[in-house]
């Protein structure tokens, strides 16, 4: 597991100075933002299909104290990093062990652990992860918070779960984060209700394809209406995608 930062990033440096300082995990700080720098794994020296775990703050317009896990990726523009209509290689069984570990570690803090879906870069060639800290300075540089976040990093596993890319919902996925936490399921890459007009063909391919041992994909029922839902069914069954709605 390699760790990239950016050093303008104070939650990214906060938790990053942990996993390096307690766990003495690799770490390197990048002059520009992550989301910005693509093929982070030159930087880092990984090895080919190493881990790259990208700590960083996370923003909400409300303020919402968020603790968050997901991939990179884009839907069509790239105006956040990355490149457009590309997702990077996701490891939603180690994301799903880092999720947890945070809904254990953060009890009692008043914070909203969730899955985000799917939204900026960089693009990478080996598997990548998002952990944030939301959503002001107040959460960006505590140091509880900083240590909290790095040990459910450096503490997270492979347990089994079945794989699925996600497709619905809010930018904040809680019914994919409850089935992540309750039933034994990894989220990959996630589309949100959102991105209804820029599912096609090729983006479901990448979102597949991009997330390891994905099995098929989960559809939240009551983010579409019936006309969408056929939509949604046509454009998977035209790729043979196994598919349910939940």
């Amino acid at each position: 597991m390699k760790v990239v930062y950016g050093n303008d990033d104070v939650a990214g440096k906060n938790i990053s100075y942990f996993l390096e300082k307690n766990f003495s995990v690799d770490v390197i700080g990048l002059n520009e933002h992550p989301i910005y720098h693509d093929y982070p794994e030159k930087d880092a020296n990984a090895k080919k299909d190493e881990l790259i775990i990208i700590p960083s703050q996370h923003k909400s317009l409300k303020n919402i104290r968020s603790l968050t896990v997901h991939a990179a990726g884009n839907f069509e523009a790239n105006e956040y990093g990355g490149a457009k209509n590309k997702m990077t290689r996701y490891d939603a069984k180690y994301a799903r062990g880092v999720l947890l570990n945070i809904n254990k570690y953060s009890k009692g803090m008043n914070f909203e652990v969730t899955y985000e879906a799917t939204h900026h870069g960089p693009f990478s060639e080996n598997p990548l992860i998002f952990v944030e800290i939301g959503s002001s300075d107040l959460e960006y540089g505590d140091k509880e918070i900083g240590y909290m976040m790095a040990r459910s990093i450096y503490e997270s596993f492979d347990e089994d779960a079945e794989i699925y890319c996600g497709i619905g919902g809010l930018h904040y996925s809680s019914k994919f984060t409850k089935m992540a936490i309750d039933e034994g399921i990894a989220l990959g890459h996630i589309a949100s209700k959102y991105r209804f007009a820029s599912l096609t063909s090729n983006s479901l391919k990448e979102m597949f394809q991009k997330t390891i041992g994905a099995k098929g994909f989960l559809i939240e029922n009551k983010s579409f209406d019936s006309l969408q839902k056929n939509s949604l069914k046509k454009l998977l069954d035209s790729e043979s995608f196994t598919y349910k709605f939940v």
